[in-house]
């Protein structure tokens, strides 16, 4: 915590205003997910996701590259990003990247209709039209550790499932 400590002194930006700003880029309805394709080129696709105490979970056709890839591989790297229209600075843009373990979860667990259930109530009855269909794998990502962008010297290091703020990036 010192580096926080310390860059609050610095900055004027306070611990609790960081985990504001950092549960801002959470509330945001879609996340990017990059991913190699079994060789060594990138893959890369967007999805609605929800956030439980547990990780991530998103709801996803292997008929996308990415998720093929997603699934054989077992991790990716994934991106929240604030809305640009919200941005006063788009090159500093608000955002959360980070490198995650994704498992799938089968559609005979308990849990599987409670997270379609989710889904409907986060992004709407779209997800009563897809949830049957076989092509859509319902996946949990669990992150280990990123980065949180908050704007220009106002990067964090994170970690865990809860995105804890571990430290403030510095110059290299």
């Amino acid at each position: 915590m010192d580096a926080i400590t310390d860059y609050e002194r610095s900055s004027g930006m306070s611990h609790a205003a960081i985990v504001a700003a950092r549960d801002v880029v959470l509330a945001q309805k879609t996340l990017t997910v990059a991913v190699l394709d079994g060789t060594t080129v990138p893959d890369i696709g967007v999805s609605p996701f929800i956030r439980r105490d547990d990780g991530l979970y998103i709801y996803t056709s292997h008929l996308a590259g990415h998720v093929q890839a997603v699934l054989a591989q077992k991790q990716a790297c994934f991106m929240i990003s604030v809305d640009e229209s919200l941005t006063q600075n788009i090159w500093a843009r608000h955002r959360l990247k980070f490198s995650a373990a994704v498992t799938e979860i089968p559609r005979d667990a308990d849990d599987f209709h409670q997270l379609c259930d989710a889904f409907a109530t986060a992004h709407g009855n779209v997800m009563g039209l897809i949830r049957e269909f076989s092509d859509f794998h319902m996946l949990r990502i669990v992150p280990d550790k990123g980065v949180l962008v908050l704007g220009f010297a106002k990067a964090f290091c994170v970690e865990n499932v809860g995105f804890d703020i571990v430290a403030h990036l510095s110059r290299a």
